[in-house]
Formats: C-alpha cells, structure tokens, sequence
C-alpha cells in the first residue's frame, strides 16, 4: 500500500521522464543504446507510415499555421462529437498547462497528489493555491475547499482511472485516455478537456494537443497563447493519424498486459493501470536499471512513493528481452 502520511505535501523539484541525451552523457553511451521506458508514449514508436509522410509534405514548413488549427480542428472536433468552436488546437498540452492559471483567473485548485507535477508548478508561478489531497480521498470535498478542481484519468503516474462527471469546474487532464473513451465526453459544462496527441501517436517533437470547452473558456485561453497554435506539420498530419486510434489503443492494452504479466513473474508489487505505462515495487532489491542503459522513471520529489518506478511499455521483443534480463539479474 501507499502511504498517505503526506496529504499537504508539495515537492520543491519537478522533474520529468524522458531526458535520453542527459542520461547518454551520465552514462556514457550513444543515446540509442538507450531503452527509455521513463516516458509513456506509445510502444510501436509513430506510424510507419509517417517518414514518408513528412517526406512527401516537406513543403508545409514553408507556410505558418492556419491561426484557428485546420484542418485538424474540424477533424478532431467530429471525432469528439464537437462543435469546431469548441476546440482549440495546442502545442501539446503542455503549453496550456503553462498558461491555464493565469487565463482562467483562477485563485486556488485541489489537486490529487503524487501526480504529475507540472499543474502544480504553473499554479504556483501564477500565485494560484494549490490545495493538496492524497490520492483516495473523497474528490468532492477535497474539490469545495478550492475554486476548480483538477481531475487527471487515466492518472499519471499510477494510471488508474476515477469517475468522471460534470459536477466540478475546473480541469480534465485526458492525455493518456484511450480514444474510444474520449469519443464519449462530448462538452461538458464548466469543464476544461485538456489533452495530448502526442502520446497516442508518438510524435512527441512535434508538439500536438487540444482543448475542448465552452467557446468563452476558448478565447480566454487564446488570449494568453502564441497567435500559432501549433506546427503546420502536425496540423495537417493529424486527420492521417486519427485513423489508426483505435488500433494503437488496442496495442497499448496488449501490451500492458503483457508487462504486468512480466513484473508479476518476478514478484513485484503493482497499481491496476489503464494508461500506456505500470507503476510497480520490486519485492526485494532494485535491478541496476542504469547498468543495462534502461531508463525508467522514479519520482524522488514524492517521498510517498521511494521505491516505486513507472514503467512504459516496450515495443519489440530485443527491448522484452532487455528488460527480463534485468529484472531477472
């Protein structure tokens, strides 16, 4: 079990998975000798298809993005049974989260912790209090005591998913819900769906990620974003990715299980979880991950969570290997 001795606690550090060429310096490697499993994007690596794809569309970079995001705003809003105008098309969700606390005036937010530390960061910045809550209290009471409430499902970094309802205001970090699930959330009131492409697809260089909201809580974030949403590149490679969600989502379900199946061979303890990665404890001593040039991510600013490692999925059967191999020595 988790401890939850450290309900008001907030870290002072924020760091993040990824970081291969810092961890091919310290380890003195080439970074593609490393298996970075520290992230959560999609174990298939983007579509096959998508070299070819930006060869052929290469001469998009000599144009600026159409300022309202299409044609992947009409694409993206008909996926989700939305209306255009209740979307906005981001440089990733990131680049929201930079500036949500500053566009919606917001004073304080009750986040659920340990989490994904970056909401926390940017609240602060903005001077907006955060109020804490450890992960299992009651969502609506934690949620009174602050002006919104911020609802991450599939959560990061446990992965696993909550209710969801339109009773709070505030925010819904989607990034990591499968597809077929965010089809079914429509708009909902008061509400801000916040959300990442760049998972699902594995184009995290290009920055790609959306909003839906009411059309008043789209211009006041507009307001606080560059005029260009994001790269035309992405924009107009959006509407060929969205045709393989399902697919990729299927692959991600498959292939979680089988990592599950893995820890639990060797003994480690885990967290049921519905996003592309699995939090787990090993039973006894802690494999030399930086041995085998494997990089998972660990969450030292959260002292609830010493011991506990975030593994992505790996998406060939040398990077199986590998890690089995670690785990087993």
């Amino acid at each position: 079990m988790l401890s939850s001795k450290l309900s008001n606690y907030l870290p002072n550090g924020f760091p993040h998975g990824g970081g291969i060429e810092t961890s091919a310096k310290l380890w003195a490697c080439d970074a593609a000798e490393i298996l970075d499993l520290s992230t959560g994007l999609h174990p298939a690596g983007s579509p096959e298809w998508f070299a070819k794809w930006l060869e052929q569309h290469a001469s998009l970079v000599g144009h600026y993005p159409e300022v309202n995001g299409e044609p992947a705003r009409s694409v993206l809003a008909d996926e989700l049974g939305v209306l255009p105008e209740n979307v906005l098309m981001t440089a990733g969700a990131q680049a929201v989260i930079e500036v949500i606390f500053q566009a919606m005036a917001w004073k304080s937010v009750a986040i659920e912790v340990p989490c994904y530390n970056e909401p926390i960061r940017c609240a602060q910045r903005a001077r907006c209090q955060v109020f804490a809550f450890e992960r299992g209290a009651e969502r609506s009471e934690q949620g009174a005591k602050a002006e919104c409430l911020w609802v991450t499902s599939p959560s990061n970094p446990f992965g696993d998913t909550s209710e969801l309802s339109c009773t709070w205001a505030g925010v819904l970090d989607e990034s990591y819900m499968p597809f077929s699930q965010r089809r079914d959330l429509g708009l909902m009131e008061g509400l801000i769906r916040l959300g990442s492409l760049t998972k699902t697809f594995c184009i995290p260089g290009l920055r790609l990620g959306y909003v839906v909201a009411s059309k008043m809580q789209i211009q006041q974030l507009k307001e606080w974003l560059p005029p260009w949403p994001a790269s035309t590149l992405a924009l107009h490679v959006l509407p060929h990715l969205l045709e393989e969600s399902d697919k990729r989502d299927a692959e991600v379900t498959l292939c979680r299980a089988r990592l599950a199946e893995l820890l639990q061979r060797y003994g480690w303890q885990m967290v049921v979880s519905q996003g592309s990665f699995l939090m787990a404890k090993p039973s006894g001593k802690m494999p030399n991950f930086a041995a085998a040039k494997i990089l998972v991510r660990t969450f030292p600013e959260w002292p609830q969570l010493n011991g506990w490692v975030r593994f992505g999925l790996p998406g060939n059967e040398p990077a199986w290997q590998r890690l089995e191999e670690t785990l087993w020595q």
